[in-house]
């Protein structure tokens, strides 16, 4: 019997890990390092989240959206367009360059993601996400400081 408890982290940091080694591979011929899934968020609502609501999805605070948003800018796959109701606010459209690669983007992921679950019962699999939500969901009601994670698309050792 072990003396100490494993903390949770360190089971879901090595998933990640491997999880992440295996999406570079199937992502190695898509010329983006990072953000994918935001763009498939884009996508998925019509275009028209703006940046605040694209950050609250993704769950990251503004100045860490600023920088997602020009990274992809300037990398060519996004750009900001004032909202026409609210002058304040801007909505993230995606370029053709980016409707070009979402497919891909949506194949790999689903590709890792069969991978991961390998032959897992669909009723496992939702389990899986069942329990996830609810350790989020437990997470959520204590006082927490978030944590910045700036995942890049490189082979990573596991």
């Amino acid at each position: 019997m072990a003396k100490y408890e494993e903390p949770l982290v360190h089971q879901l940091i090595q998933v990640t890990k491997k999880y992440l080694n295996a999406f570079s591979e199937s992502t190695e011929n898509i010329p983006l390092e990072r953000y994918h899934y935001a763009l498939l968020l884009i996508d998925e609502n019509g275009e028209s989240l703006t940046q605040k609501a694209l950050a609250k999805l993704l769950e990251v605070d503004k100045s860490f959206m600023v920088g997602m948003i020009d990274y992809l800018t300037n990398s060519g796959y996004v750009y900001r367009e004032t909202n026409a109701e609210d002058r304040r606010q801007h909505v993230i459209k995606l370029t053709e360059k980016a409707k070009e690669i979402i497919p891909e983007i949506n194949q790999s992921i689903h590709t890792v993601n069969q991978k991961a679950f390998g032959n897992l019962p669909d009723e496992k699999v939702n389990l899986f996400y069942e329990m996830i939500g609810m350790l989020q969901t437990n997470l959520n009601a204590h006082n927490t400081h978030e944590i910045a994670i700036d995942y890049q698309n490189r082979n990573l050792s596991t």
